[in-house]
């Protein structure tokens, strides 16, 4: 998990050698296939609020492959994407003993997931805002070392719950805003919504400039805790700076310049803005693109 300055609760998993099919009913994910385990879903018993999961096993649930199943159908936004983000909250446990092994609250998109935990990202995989879906994965698809750490054999398995609070937009998306400010860059994207930054000729300008480019129609971000995207370039070089979009989403307010997230906290969830941020020379400056994608929700966030 990245650190944030107001921390966000995180599966305390480092020390485990980590630094970081029918359609489900209801689920309104139309082209979407969910799968179903009805094995799953008789061995694991979850109780409590979503994002308050109380999970125990009635029977031990060995597997041979990586297997999951909705306890909780929730009819909000839909994960259609494998590098899409979830606000969620997870409980692990042996699946031979029922014993817990860790649970908490992150940030993970489906690819994210996947490489932590060895294929559970399959369990987000067309999955909606609300749901609690558990999970069983066997020892040998987790990563190397991990199943000897917390105690499995090598034909027993982790099982546990993902409690979805929260499914972030993949990009930007909104209103396009028209802009007819001059010399000032112009913004690219691709279908993932990656953005690519196109520097004119001139000089860089003194002061901060800042332009919404899509204007979001979610929250406005105010003082929550944004998640977002970015890709930052050199005015001078068209040197790529920085950039989030192949890692994953950010919420640590530490990532850009305080004036730049001072720009974002005035925006509005799904939107992108472009600020030109100067350096103190003024001789050159830093161009950001950013996509805010979500806020944090507050129970999450630790002061």
């Amino acid at each position: 998990m990245r650190k944030t300055t107001a921390a966000v609760s995180a599966l305390a998993l480092s020390a485990l050698v980590l630094t970081g099919c029918s359609t489900a009913p209801g689920s309104g994910a139309a082209g979407c296939e969910r799968s179903e385990s009805a094995a799953l879903s008789m061995a694991v018993k979850a109780t409590g609020d979503i994002g308050s999961a109380k999970v125990s096993l009635t029977a031990p649930m060995p597997t041979s492959k990586v297997v999951y199943d909705d306890l909780v159908v929730g009819d909000g936004a839909v994960v259609r994407e494998k590098t899409q983000d979830v606000v969620g909250s997870i409980t692990l446990l042996n699946g031979a003993t029922g014993q817990m092994i860790d649970s908490g609250a992150g940030v993970w998109s489906p690819k994210t997931l996947s490489e932590q935990f060895g294929g559970i990202g399959a369990a987000l995989q067309c999955a909606t805002n609300g749901s609690r879906v558990a999970f069983a994965v066997p020892a040998k698809d987790l990563p190397e070392g991990m199943a000897a750490q917390v105690g499995l054999g090598p034909d027993e398995s982790i099982v546990g719950t993902i409690d979805i609070q929260e499914v972030l937009r993949p990009k930007a998306q909104g209103r396009d805003v028209f802009n007819d400010a001059q010399g000032i860059p112009s913004v690219v994207r691709a279908p993932s919504g990656q953005p690519g930054i196109i520097v004119p000729d001139g000089a860089a300008p003194k002061k901060l400039v800042t332009e919404t480019l899509i204007k979001g129609d979610g929250a406005k971000v105010g003082k929550g805790l944004a998640m977002f995207q970015y890709t930052a370039v050199k005015w001078s070089t068209r040197a790529v700076t920085g950039s989030s979009w192949e890692k994953g989403v950010v919420y640590d307010t530490s990532t850009l310049p305080p004036q730049v997230m001072t720009q974002v906290a005035k925006a509005t969830v799904g939107s992108q803005l472009l600020v030109v941020d100067p350096e103190k020379t003024g001789d050159d400056a830093i161009v950001y693109v950013v996509d805010v994608l979500g806020i944090v929700p507050p129970e999450l966030v630790r002061g």
